[in-house]
């Protein structure tokens, strides 16, 4: 009887997507909901990882095809307001629908098209992964897609990738910028971590190992920019790591610069230490030549970022129009000195925004940067003592969010797929981490220790290192009072009266 009745439970809970299947997700059964995730997992592997660029088959179009039926599936399943129970998705659709805004009054439409077309596809997949998205087990696959999408990339731009003044890139596409293709390799490598913290032996090793050629890329990109941004990941990793991983992770980094003096050409090496000093000293002519270019192109983009944020000032509201900053700079630069140079984008995704939509279009864009960072965070700090393997997932994420956050400050990467993707991550898990507390509180627990501790252990509550400990299992016994100092509602006298007349079993 105690098993069937628990049995009963797990069988219509979502949190508890690592036991056997439940029969009914959300009203549909779960086979479908299985082939959406998987679906979406493999669009996103091929969006991120821009597998099909180089292959023979490009001319199919199956992301498109991929995402007309992801689209028809998700209006199928209905339920938008599950989507839009986050304010992260107001405030992304209040984004979107400001471009669209925009439009009429941009200096030039036919230039606005590709960034309107952009920042449309881009909200469609951020609402797709969070009505698909809905167990533990639907984000671990989708991830994983995305993990498996930077390491592809990696292992093809050392197979078909060209070099841009040295530097490592994929051949077109929004990866042909090795900024762009470094920044993929920096916001993917967390989620490998993810996937080693979860596994053991053999795979655990496999996981580990297929970061390396993510590193190698990386650092054969020879981007600053991405440069920064792994040191902010490397920084937030190391702050949240528990035991070993303290020592680990400052070991790994002071191995990765040992091994860049020996693996990394000489240019790219004297590229990074511009960070630090502004000399083009070293190396043959051409390499100094080369550092030359760097260092003025370092001085270029200070002058396009003030003459972002001051195009801001002269346009507040509507800004010059979506993609049309680099035009409209030109235009300036030409009729300022009478040289117009290279056609240049602002390279800093929030003056990007701001000079392209305005100061709404900036707090928009900015406040859903914010929310997804602190959505996560919040989400970590209130799983850490209730289940530490659930918290791995939002702190993973989180140190992801800081690198991409910080990485967009060199990028103009505002209507792109890649941050709308990882703005959907920390949406969906909320949603999962929302609806695991939820459950959590509604559940009924024995508040016999022993009983407690053997339900417990029953429902995956206790970690393999605890469920030999019953002085834990008494803390979990009374999992309602937890859940409740995390905002849920407590339980009243009445309702566990109504709930054991219910599931007797479960008080025996």
């Amino acid at each position: 009887m105690t098993g069937s009745g628990i049995t009963s439970r797990l069988a219509t809970n979502p949190i508890y997507s690592s036991y056997p299947a439940p029969s009914n997700i959300d009203g549909q059964s779960a086979r479908p909901a299985k082939v959406g995730s998987t679906l979406l997992a493999i669009y996103i592997f091929l969006l991120a990882g821009r597998v099909l660029d180089v292959s023979p088959i490009w001319w199919l179009h199956i992301p498109l095809i991929l995402l007309v039926v992801l689209t028809f599936t998700t209006i199928a399943r209905g339920k938008l307001q599950y989507a839009f129970s986050s304010k992260i998705t107001k405030y992304f659709a209040v984004f979107t629908v400001w471009v669209l805004v925009c439009f009429p009054f941009s200096k030039w439409r036919a230039g606005s098209m590709a960034s309107i077309q952009w920042q449309i596809q881009s909200f469609v997949i951020f609402l797709i992964i969070i009505q698909i998205v809905r167990t533990k087990r639907d984000w671990q696959k989708v991830v994983g897609g995305f993990a498996y999408a930077t390491l592809i990339a990696a292992l093809l731009a050392f197979r078909f990738g060209h070099t841009v003044e040295g530097r490592l890139s994929l051949p077109g596409g929004t990866l042909g910028d090795p900024n762009e293709f470094a920044l993929l390799m920096v916001v993917g490598l967390p989620f490998w971590w993810f996937k080693a913290s979860r596994a053991e032996g053999f795979r655990k090793v496999f996981f580990l190992c297929c970061t390396l050629p993510i590193f190698l890329a990386f650092a054969r990109a020879g981007s600053r920019a991405g440069l920064l941004a792994m040191a902010v990941l490397l920084l937030l990793s190391f702050v949240f790591a528990r035991g070993v991983q303290k020592i680990v992770i400052p070991m790994t980094a002071v191995v990765a610069v040992i091994a860049s003096t020996f693996f990394l050409p000489g240019y790219i090496q004297t590229r990074f230490m511009t960070f630090f000093s502004s000399s083009d000293s070293g190396g043959d002519a051409y390499t100094q030549a080369r550092i030359g270019s760097d260092i003025a192109s370092s001085e270029e983009r200070k002058a396009l970022l003030m003459q972002s944020i001051d195009m801001t000032f002269r346009h507040p509201i509507v800004g010059v129009g979506p993609g049309c900053f680099s035009f409209v700079a030109w235009d300036e630069r030409k009729a300022a000195t009478g040289k117009g140079g290279e056609n240049l984008v602002s390279h800093n995704t929030y003056t990007q925004i701001s000079s392209e939509t305005g100061l709404p279009g900036f707090a928009l864009f900015f406040a859903v940067v914010f929310f997804c960072v602190r959505s996560v965070l919040i989400d970590y700090r209130r799983l850490t003592p209730i289940d530490m393997e659930f918290a791995q997932y939002a702190r993973y994420l989180f140190s992801c969010m800081g690198a991409l956050a910080i990485g967009i400050f060199f990028l103009s990467v505002g209507y792109t797929h890649m941050t709308a993707t990882i703005f959907a991550f920390a949406v969906a898990l909320h949603n999962i981490v929302e609806s695991s507390l939820k459950e959590c509180a509604d559940f009924p627990v024995s508040s016999s220790p022993a009983t407690g501790w053997q339900q417990a252990k029953t429902l995956g509550r206790l970690q393999p290192s605890q469920q030999g400990n019953r002085g834990v299992a008494e803390a979990v016994s009374h999992q309602p009072a937890a859940a409740s100092n995390l905002g849920q509602r407590p339980r009243r006298v009445n309702q566990l009266a109504r709930r054991k007349r219910a599931w007797p079993e479960t008080s025996q």
